[in-house]
């Protein structure tokens, strides 16, 4: 009531509803696209990602087959490329993290006044283990193909 009466004194003032629209969207349509385009591209940046992971550990063919024939066992190499996975998805969160905290925070304080960004809490640890799925099938596909090869023909081939 008070703030319709302090509108009616200003002329081209007016006071609106907070509640949502009659369809339900809380949001301009131009957030959405916005949205779905920044998805797009994330998705391709992952999906760019992911194909140099995979051809770096298919290249490591030979060094799979020459460890093979010094006595190390199919398991011992999973192990050992899964850590190397762990490794890469650890470095890509750490870096992930600190090149964004600094922007982010600065955005926030300046859009809304504190310097946390504003979203969901699930988006955090939903980007993390989207990362760490990454890493780890990049790695463990390519992985268990090179060891359905014998190593002698894995050798050979190089």
């Amino acid at each position: 009531a008070g703030l319709s009466a302090l509108a009616a004194d200003r002329t081209g003032l007016a006071v609106a509803g907070t509640a949502p629209d009659a369809a339900g969207a809380d949001a301009p349509p131009e957030v959405w696209i916005n949205l779905a385009l920044v998805v797009v591209l994330l998705g391709y940046l992952l999906l760019s990602i992911a194909n140099k992971l995979v051809a770096a550990t298919a290249q490591r063919r030979t060094e799979i087959a020459a460890l093979r024939l010094v006595g190390t066992t199919p398991r011992q190499i999973l192990a050992m490329m899964r850590r190397e996975a762990a490794v890469v998805a650890a470095a890509a969160l750490a870096a992930g993290l600190a090149l964004s905290a600094v922007p982010l925070a600065l955005l926030g304080q300046g859009f809304l006044g504190h310097p946390w960004p504003a979203g969901p809490a699930w988006l955090l640890p939903a980007v993390a283990a989207t990362v760490v799925a990454t890493a780890y099938l990049t790695v463990e596909l390519p992985t268990r193909h090179a060891l359905r090869t014998p190593p002698a023909d894995g050798l050979r081939a190089a």
